[in-house]
């Protein structure tokens, strides 16, 4: 009987390495395609002090899908 190992997300989220926001603003063009006021946007009011890319590019696609009321 065959059984199939599966990796849980936030397993592999933690092991990423974690960057200051403001590092990740001042390269969100090359990693995010994105201005740095976008990052800042979509970051405004995030808990904690380091994060992943994949953790901010999670961030970014909800800030730009957001409805503008």
């Amino acid at each position: 009987m065959a059984v199939k190992k599966t990796l849980n997300t936030k397993a592999r989220v933690s092991n990423a390495p974690r960057y200051e926001l403001a590092e990740l603003a001042a390269h969100a063009k090359e990693l995010f395609e994105v201005r740095a006021e976008v990052l800042a946007g979509a970051m405004y009011g995030a808990a904690g002090e380091l994060f992943t890319v994949t953790e901010v590019k999670q961030k970014i696609e909800q800030f730009m899908k957001a409805k503008v009321v």
